[in-house]
């Protein structure tokens, strides 16, 4: 209980060391999504996305090397809450320190940031998506929706 509580406070506090980046001809700052409206062709920077969200599941918790090195395994869940078809996901990451190049499965990395796969093109109203990685330590990583288009 006491980690779920951990992970929802993760989520809620929106600590980023990010720079700033540019949405449409604006620039969005750290822990803000970048939103593209497809119907009235407008870029705007919010901080909370009503539209996507990101949740976490612990799977499993382990530790190498004697008990010295401990590990988690996260299950993680993006959804579209609607009202709108969404692509374009991307999602910012703090925290993030995978056990290694393998712990990152069903999600495409672009730096230090995380896009759906290709073979996921966009999400339905209601639809998700799930992924997973090994983090080094006890704790999730911080991972917020950065980017979304709405279709």
């Amino acid at each position: 209980m006491r980690l779920l509580i951990l992970l929802f406070a993760l989520l809620a506090v929106t600590v980023s060391t990010a720079t700033p980046f540019k949405c449409g001809p604006k620039m969005c700052g750290p822990g803000q999504t970048c939103e593209f409206d497809c119907v009235t062709n407008q870029y705007q920077c919010v901080y909370k996305c009503d539209y996507v969200t990101v949740t976490q599941k612990v799977v499993s918790s382990w530790a190498d090397n004697n008990g010295q090195i401990p590990y988690v395994q996260l299950e993680v869940t993006v959804t579209n809450h609607g009202p709108r078809v969404v692509k374009d996901v991307l999602m910012g990451t703090s925290g993030m320190n995978l056990k290694d190049g393998n712990a990152i499965w069903s999600v495409d990395r672009i730096g230090s940031d995380l896009s759906l796969p290709s073979y996921v093109s966009q999400l339905a109203v209601g639809q998700s998506h799930k992924f997973g990685y090994i983090n080094k330590g006890t704790q999730a990583a911080y991972i917020y929706v950065k980017n979304v288009q709405l279709v």
